[in-house]
């Protein structure tokens, strides 16, 4: 029901005299139902002459304590009340719940009001909220039955917030109570649109900047918020609290970053507050840091329909949270994303590091977009159909040669020949499937060249079956380029030990091996002659320090499970320092390698026995 119509509702019960009955207004947690009444029903009811009391039943425990609560609660307005002795009682102590618990005790109070109990009121000109009706630990047919009382017996205007759907029915006499005690139930929903607006002019008088703000973005707050189907009011206010502790570095930024980061932050506060993120997971982003413009296109082209789809396995693969989170929320917005690792951080643990997120924004710069990217993304995505006849007629050409002089990423190609081969079967473009194979192939070629690789893309591409097998055999090529680049990389990286060792470098050893600490790659990809060199020729310290590391890292009970591969260069290493060893005369390097040399046989054999 739309809070205007329920607005009516409640004026016209406000309206009808001696009404005997109650209003439960139903609505979801978090709906903004409470919000709803501090903010509107109660200046409403005040319009209309009444008092009104707000109370939560969450954790009340027996009627005793609930009819406490409500005397608290009263206790403001009895100053005028007709019962000389409550008038009296007031005048004494202030009319504040404060004022009385600051000078009696619990056992005090009960004594000094004893004998004046809440039918000593006159309820007329009240109207009394109770919240949180499915929290409330007294059984609910004696909740309802205490309601009851008042509403039944002095007329008293009562409204009942409740999330029905976690409230027992079960219970003996739910039923019979509630028919009697309610009058009438509203489903409470809040316009997401509306709450919105509402949550924003609360800034309006006391953060005026902040407010103008919120008033600019309001559209794509909303947007953001509907396109995710989110109108839970505590998901919201949590949002804005957190755009308000970035309110301030991100005000005078470029307005396309600005906007990524109203999006960004909304996305992961609605999954944070939803329990999909959790907090000690702050170092681990489930693969949302991987999203770009290229994650939509890592699924095959159906020919038939000319969208996404995973082919080749009788049941697709369980969706990746990444995958989930792109579905759910960036089918439409891709190009508006973006991830900002100290907001993330932010956002699940409460600390905001302002540097590293200027340092964010400020490595983002407005995209150049060169002419072969831009008709790569107008041609090769599933929109190629909005396109006009004049653009399909020029852009193929254009992508075709592009992709013949190596412009695209080496997974790029993958997405050319896919879509080229949809053209060609369909007769949208006169190509042979030859000559689109002659163009990957040289355009691969040249491209390999500049050794760009990206081991997330690699992981997304190769994580899908393919009907098409040609597909198939084209992704294994861009495996293999892309391997052949990494194993030059490897071989780079862990020939960085040698130089180490023949500089002496103490602490860039320690950070070697700490960075490679369970790497299979380090000896894998070493040139054993030079390494062995090097530890002839370096320092005693730094021998020492070597045998130190290597100790440490094969300390593990189950190594072997991990590391075996190091056996092979380990077992050479140690027969060519035994040569090498037997010429050495000058102590006490010959010593430090002689321990070295016992580090390693001990190494191997553990190395060996706890192989799989």
């Amino acid at each position: 029901m739309k809070t205007e119509h329920l607005k009516t509702i409640f004026i016209n019960y406000l309206i009808e005299p001696k009404t005997q009955y109650a209003i439960l207004i139903n609505g979801t947690w978090g709906s903004g139902k409470t919000y709803y009444w501090k903010n509107e029903l109660t200046e409403t009811a005040k319009d209309n002459g009444y008092k009104a009391i707000y109370i939560t039943l969450n954790g009340i425990s027996s009627t005793e304590v609930l009819e406490r609560t409500l005397f608290y609660k009263l206790i403001p307005f009895i100053g005028d009340s007709k019962n000389k002795y409550i008038k009296n009682l007031t005048k004494l102590i202030g009319n504040s719940a404060n004022a009385i618990s600051k000078f009696f005790t619990k056992s005090d109070f009960n004594d000094l009001f004893k004998g004046v109990g809440l039918d000593s009121f006159d309820f007329d000109k009240y109207v009394i909220c109770f919240d949180d009706l499915e929290r409330c630990q007294i059984p609910i047919k004696e909740t309802l039955g205490f309601i009851n009382n008042y509403t039944e017996h002095k007329f008293l205007k009562t409204i009942i917030f409740a999330d029905e759907g976690n409230i027992d029915n079960s219970q003996e006499g739910y039923d019979n109570i509630k028919e009697k005690v309610i009058g009438r139930i509203l489903n409470f929903e809040l316009d997401i649109k509306e709450s919105i607006s509402l949550l924003i002019d609360n800034y309006k008088e006391e953060k005026i900047v902040f407010y103008n703000f919120l008033n600019q973005n309001k559209e794509l707050i909303s947007n953001i918020f509907i396109d995710s189907n989110q109108n839970n009011l505590r998901i919201t206010s949590f949002y804005f609290r957190i755009l308000e502790t970035l309110h301030p570095i991100i005000k005078d930024i470029n307005v396309q970053f600005s906007r990524e980061i109203i999006l960004f932050s909304a996305l992961v506060a609605i999954e944070f507050k939803l329990g999909k993120l959790k907090s000690n997971e702050y170092n681990d982003a489930k693969g949302i840091n991987h999203i770009d413009k290229h994650f939509p296109h890592l699924f095959n082209l159906n020919s038939n329909v000319g969208k996404p789809l995973i082919q080749d396995k009788k049941e697709e693969p369980e969706k990746s949270f990444a995958r989930i989170f792109y579905d759910t929320y960036l089918t439409e917005r891709i190009n508006e994303y973006f991830f900002y690792s100290s907001i993330f951080t932010f956002i699940l643990t409460g600390y905001l590091d302002e540097n590293k997120l200027k340092e964010e924004i400020e490595k983002r710069s407005p995209e150049i977009i060169s002419d072969e990217i831009k008709s790569f993304r107008e041609l090769l995505s599933y929109h190629f159909r909005e396109l006009s006849n004049e653009d399909f007629d020029k852009l193929p050409n254009k992508v075709l040669k592009y992709s013949k002089e190596g412009k695209y990423s080496i997974y790029d190609y993958i997405q050319i020949g896919n879509f080229f081969y949809f053209f060609s079967e369909n007769n949208l473009f006169d190509i042979s499937i030859k000559e689109i194979d002659a163009n990957i192939e040289e355009g691969l070629n040249k491209a390999k060249l500049r050794k760009e690789i990206n081991e997330t893309r690699i992981s997304n591409l190769m994580h899908f079956g393919d009907a098409d097998a040609r597909i198939t055999k084209l992704k294994e090529k861009v495996k293999n380029i892309h391997n052949e680049i990494k194993k030059e990389f490897d071989i780079k990286e862990a020939n960085k030990l040698i130089i180490i060792l023949k500089e002496k470098d103490e602490t860039a050893l320690t950070d070697f091996f700490a960075k490679y600490n369970l790497s299979d790659k380090i000896f894998n990809n070493i040139d054993k002659i030079e390494l062995c060199s090097a530890i002839t020729e370096t320092t005693n310290k730094q021998l020492f320090n070597l045998n130190e590391v290597l100790k440490d890292r094969y300390k593990s009970v189950n190594i072997g499970e991990f590391l075996f591969d190091d056996f092979e260069i380990l077992d050479d290493l140690k027969n060519r320092l035994t040569e090498k060893s037997k010429s050495l005369k000058i102590q006490p390097q010959k010593f430090l390698i002689e321990e070295l040399l016992r580090t390693l046989e001990e190494i191997c054999e553990h190395l060996e026995k706890t192989k799989k």
